[in-house]
């Protein structure tokens, strides 16, 4: 397969800070302790596939927060960037950046993200007072005030032009959003190029079933749901059919047809066969491009791993699609390295430390003489 993304290095995402991933393979997969980066990493990828859409930069900090979660979109956002105590009164201006090498032409992503103050332009100010008070300092702290952000986004880009260069130019393009405090943002530009098919499963994904909803339609236009009804097989072989049905004509719920209960609403079944649903719809909008699973054994039973793992192996390397997935799981990890026909030179093992130390790659091979012949925890 050829890889997308061979190298990464996260200079600066979150508290990431000169993490380097090199020598990817074509399944990657993070372990470690309990807060010391993982999620931030498939985080900064994320980005980095999209580096000038600011979609997918508000689509990626709101990722951690519940649905019914009330944060603010840019505390949200700020908290992609390094986190700096700062004096009373000091806005904050912060910048993130992540570079690697592969097929993917972007060599650099970075992002500044910069708090502004402006006034409220509905504020109706009196015309009856006088010059000196409307211009007053004491006239901001009303609520006329509102916070802002600024997001400006760079990508370092490799111009391939052989027949004229030794060595490949770069050019540099940048992108400028602002952002408002409780009000909703829109753009009505599509991001520039270059861009690389990625995709995000958070571990509650599979619950949110109106984006089950949508990939499933795509997924019958594009002619591949038999695909998807035989991965949900391996877990369920009495599954028969998935529909978007809606008794009253209002809002649609997606259906599973079984043969021991006929229709039943996907609410009814378990976690793990909506868990497997959400991966089997998400992976063929990636072609030629990356997955991204956080906590990739969510849900799935240990004796159902082998299968699903087994499935997925084969439907990357089917769809040329890089995988990226963290695990908290020794179990997960085993049942890699069990995917039968997989090539453990694909595999690659990255365990991050705490904050500030370098991360430790294994290769499959060696991750495979660790678990099989030496019986060591790789978490």
């Amino acid at each position: 397969m050829e890889k997308q993304l061979e190298s990464l290095t996260i200079h600066r995402f979150r508290g990431l800070r000169d993490l380097e991933l090199s020598d990817l393979g074509d399944i990657n997969l993070f372990v470690g302790e309990n807060n010391s980066g993982k999620t931030t990493a498939l985080e900064a990828i994320s980005t980095y596939c999209r580096p000038l859409d600011p979609l997918e930069w508000l689509d990626t900090s709101w990722r951690r927060e519940i649905k019914s979660s009330r944060t603010p979109m840019l505390d949200a956002l700020k908290w992609l960037f390094p986190h700096v105590d700062l004096p009373e009164g000091e806005l904050y201006t912060g910048e993130t950046c992540v570079s690697g090498s592969g097929r993917f032409p972007v060599l650099e992503s970075r992002a500044t993200y910069s708090e502004f103050v402006g006034i409220d332009s509905s504020f109706e100010v009196e015309e009856a007072l006088p010059l000196r008070e409307r211009e007053a300092d004491y006239f901001l702290d009303l609520d006329s005030k509102r916070w802002g952000a600024s997001l400006e986004l760079k990508a370092v880009i490799r111009v391939v032009q052989p027949m004229l260069f030794d060595s490949a130019p770069t050019r540099e393009i940048s992108e400028t959003f602002q952002l408002w405090e409780e009000e909703r943002f829109t753009t009505r530009k599509t991001p520039p190029a270059p861009m690389l098919p990625v995709s995000t499963i958070s571990p509650v994904s599979h619950r949110a079933e109106q984006i089950q909803i949508k990939r499933l339609t795509e997924a019958t236009f594009e002619d591949v749901k038999d695909e998807v009804l035989q991965v949900i097989q391996l877990l369920d072989p009495g599954v028969q059919d998935l529909e978007i049905l809606s008794r009253r004509g209002i809002r649609p719920t997606l259906y599973i047809r079984h043969q021991d209960v006929g229709l039943a609403p996907l609410s009814a079944f378990g976690d793990g066969v909506r868990r497997t649903l959400m991966i089997a719809l998400t992976l063929p909008l990636v072609k030629g491009g990356a997955l991204l699973i956080d906590e990739i054994e969510t849900a799935i039973h240990k004796s159902a791993l082998s299968k699903v793992f087994g499935w997925l192996v084969k439907a990357c390397s089917d769809n040329n699609v890089q995988l990226f997935a963290t695990t908290h799981s020794l179990e997960a990890v085993d049942a890699m390295l069990k995917v039968k026909k997989v090539d453990l030179d694909n595999i690659v093992v990255y365990r991050l430390n705490e904050i500030g130390q370098p991360a430790q790659r294994l290769s499959g091979d060696l991750l495979y003489r660790m678990r099989y012949k030496r019986g060591l925890d790789v978490r």
